[in-house]
């Protein structure tokens, strides 16, 4: 299912904390959503979940009003970062409660779940008795029970072991494949790059930048030091090639460039060496 916001905005009082003119996420696309703490992405979560209501501007999913109608949002699935359940009822019981408030609670897929997740045989136990992986695991279930069509994850592998968040993953994979929309936000670099196709970077509740991780381009950037820099320079301005010199000195450039063979060729007959090659993860500096 697609989301669509068109000229949506928020303020607490005098400070706006959510500005976008227009993000459209399609059907079946994973999608990040980073930046840094206090940019805006739980409060864009929320505005599209209509947790927060009173922001200016439209949001729509598969063209339906959210605002208009809040029953469209059955097809969503939410994990924020400290989402709270009942802490004093068992797992089984917060389970039951937030399925039937969709009106699909299933305790076959709801146990299959469990037991992927580790958690079937404390579903018995009060929340409370909890671990914070166990509680975050239990909010986890809640969200996937119903199959939702949109998944919306802020945060979602702090505090869970690394065999779940494979699992996870894995899990996120396979629903996208069948046409799941997938939003996330995490401050791990690997969980984005792992799973998301696209990527908007937030900043004082502004979309600043988009990227496209599954574009071979950004994928062939290399941060190159040689024997004589200053000779590198020389070589990229006469071939005409594009580049950028950091503050350290060292060259950031495209190695997909064809000329990139003609100017390593140039480096050799100089006698200049290139002492190293590396891959810049175009998320650097995104996420802080």
């Amino acid at each position: 299912m697609e989301v669509r916001l068109n000229q949506v905005t928020k303020k607490y009082g005098a400070r706006e904390v959510l500005n976008i003119d227009e993000l459209i996420l399609e059907t079946g696309k994973a999608y990040g959503i980073i930046g840094p703490n206090g940019a805006g992405k739980t409060t864009l979560f929320k505005c599209i979940t209509n947790i927060i209501g009173d922001y200016q501007g439209e949001i729509f999913i598969n063209n339906v009003s959210v605002k208009e109608h809040n029953s469209i949002l059955s097809n969503v699935g939410i994990v924020l970062d400290g989402i709270s359940v009942y802490r004093d009822r068992t797992g089984w019981f917060n389970i039951e409660y937030f399925s039937r408030l969709r009106g699909n609670y299933n305790p076959q897929q709801a146990e299959k779940l469990a037991v992927e997740l580790e958690i079937s045989e404390y579903l018995h136990s009060k929340v409370k008795t909890y671990s914070y992986g166990m509680v975050k695991k239990l909010i986890l279930l809640i969200a996937l029970l119903h199959d939702p069509k949109i998944l919306i994850l802020d945060e979602p592998f702090r505090g869970l072991d690394s065999e779940t968040v494979t699992w996870f993953k894995f899990y996120l994979k396979q629903m996208t494949r069948r046409g799941m929309s997938l939003i996330i936000s995490s401050h791990v670099k690997n969980d984005i790059e792992s799973l998301c196709e696209e990527v908007y970077i937030l900043k004082q509740g502004q979309i600043i930048k988009h990227l496209n991780l599954s574009d071979l381009s950004s994928k062939m950037i290399r941060d190159v030091e040689t024997t004589n820099q200053e000779a590198l320079i020389v070589i990229l301005e006469n071939a005409n090639y594009y580049y950028q010199v950091l503050e350290n000195g060292i060259v950031r450039l495209n190695i997909q460039d064809e000329r990139w063979v003609e100017v390593k060729a140039t480096l050799m007959d100089q006698n200049i060496d290139i002492t190293e090659l590396a891959k810049v993860n175009v998320l650097d500096g995104s996420l802080n």
